[in-house]
């Protein structure tokens, strides 16, 4: 029963990982940053964001993103999407 518990952690520690993963690269603690990016925006997506914030280039974060709120999830989008940024500017203005 000993050698199981090795065999177990792993597996664990695997299952927690891709669950972080499936967050689009944004670990749900807050002081967290995007890693990953979605450029493609799924049709009505953009009617359920709650909330939206920019992440900044810098020496916590190593990319620039969107971060939409959407269903208790966070989404990292490329900021060089136009049709994007076009949205953040006409319904978030507060978060240029």
């Amino acid at each position: 029963m000993a050698a199981r518990t090795p065999r177990v952690l792993v597996l664990l520690t695997l299952l927690l990982s891709s669950i972080r993963d499936a967050h689009q690269g944004l670990p749900s603690s807050t002081s967290s940053c995007c890693t990953k990016l979605a450029f493609h925006i799924p049709k009505n997506m953009l009617r359920r964001v709650t909330d939206v914030q920019l992440q900044k280039k810098d020496g916590i974060c190593h990319i620039r993103a969107i971060v939409l709120h959407v269903n208790n999830q966070l989404k990292c989008m490329d900021p060089a999407n136009r049709f994007l940024h076009q949205w953040v500017q006409k319904h978030w203005p507060k978060q240029q």
